[in-house]
């Protein structure tokens, strides 16, 4: 079994967290929502949930092409 080098994880993890950030304010935004007005533990909840499953895509994604090239 191959193993993924540490700059993948990282770099996987660092667009996963950046892209959850614009999908949750680009909702908010579209639904009026205030960040001000939530509760910090649910929208903190929340950010870590689509955050781990970006994350999990990404990281199945370039093992799956990482794989075919070798």
């Amino acid at each position: 079994m191959e193993r993924f080098d540490v700059e993948t994880v990282l770099i996987c993890a660092v667009v996963a967290v950046m892209g959850t950030f614009g999908v949750v304010a680009g909702v908010a935004a579209f639904a009026g929502i205030r960040f001000q007005e939530c509760n910090a533990a649910v929208l903190t909840g929340i950010c870590c949930g689509i955050s781990g499953v970006v994350w999990g895509i990404l990281l199945i994604c370039s093992r799956n092409q990482w794989v075919k090239r070798v």
